[in-house]
């Protein structure tokens, strides 16, 4: 790799941990006067349609559309990562601060190790372990009342949403990836959750003239930089850097995201988050290191 393509490569991680840091902050003002599933509807077809219009016309020769099976795995993707995992923290974050939010959905490592070692019949490695009592260590400091922590029910909203990015984070392993397929998995779950937010009766108690500025900037920010540009940003930095490095995202975000609430949202930075934020990053950070030696053992 060439420096410039070495530096571009850093660039875009930077971007991935800016980004996606700050969409917790994104959806928090967003949700103030948008239904959740409503908001997250619209985020993701407006951000699926745009990026596939930018993908189709800019390419030369057209990539292929899915059919059967690809096109099913699609939908399943789209119903864990976005409509489940996303949409739930959505909800979530009507009533739990942003920074709290971030904390709690950065247990999703540790999610996957527990859903992956089932799968594969294959115990966790000690360091692993750790970060599974670690993370559970923390998460329960940031459960409760007052400001800092969110209230059992909606840590419970948070804990169903992070196992569903892990269920889908897993599911899609090995399964065929075109170019098209990210633009596709966020039209698919804009659909899904537009259909969840007219069952769930959002449309009813939605009110346009109630929706805010700072809720129509959320939402175009969270289209914009966290969906398309961060994802791109992401599909570059997991091409050009070893997927360790690229992992390290999932402990940046939500040190990026408690900062810019703390700062931008004026939300409380208390002990008990203080506390319970830094044993769940250094759960991710256990389980993180601990799968890498895994992997350069395996490769020995």
């Amino acid at each position: 790799m060439t420096r410039r393509n070495n530096l571009l490569s850093w660039i875009a991680l930077g971007s991935v941990y800016f980004l996606w840091g700050s969409t917790y902050l994104g959806i928090r003002v967003a949700v103030e006067t948008i239904p959740p599933y409503l908001m997250t509807g619209v985020r993701y077809m407006t951000a699926g349609g745009l990026l596939f219009a930018l993908q189709w016309f800019s390419a030369k020769e057209k990539p292929p559309l899915p059919r059967g099976r690809e096109l099913a795995q699609i939908v399943v993707t789209a119903l864990l990562l976005l409509v489940v995992g996303n949409g739930l923290l959505c909800v979530a974050e009507e009533k739990v601060e942003a920074g709290t939010s971030a904390l709690l959905l950065a247990t999703t490592p540790i999610w996957m190790l527990l859903i992956d070692a089932l799968r594969t019949r294959t115990p966790p490695s000690k360091s692993a372990i750790g970060g599974v009592v670690l993370g559970s260590i923390g998460i329960a400091a940031l459960v409760g009342k007052g400001p800092g922590h969110a209230s059992l029910p909606y840590a419970a909203l948070i804990m169903l949403s992070s196992i569903a990015w892990a269920a889908g984070s897993i599911y899609v392993l090995g399964k065929r990836h075109g170019p098209l397929t990210p633009s596709l998995e966020m039209f698919a779950g804009g659909v899904l959750c537009t259909i969840v937010a007219l069952l769930a009766g959002e449309n009813a108690r939605f009110d346009v003239h109630a929706v805010s500025a700072a809720s129509l900037w959320g939402m175009v920010w969270l289209i914009t930089g966290g969906a398309m540009a961060g994802y791109s940003a992401y599909a570059y930095a997991v091409r050009t850097l070893p997927t360790a490095t690229v992992a390290t995202y999932s402990y940046v975000n939500p040190v990026v995201a408690v900062v810019l609430a703390a700062l931008i949202l004026r939300e409380p930075v208390t002990w008990n988050l203080l506390a319970g934020g830094a044993a769940v990053v250094g759960s991710v950070v256990l389980i993180l290191l601990g799968n890498r030696r895994e992997a350069e053992e395996l490769a020995a």
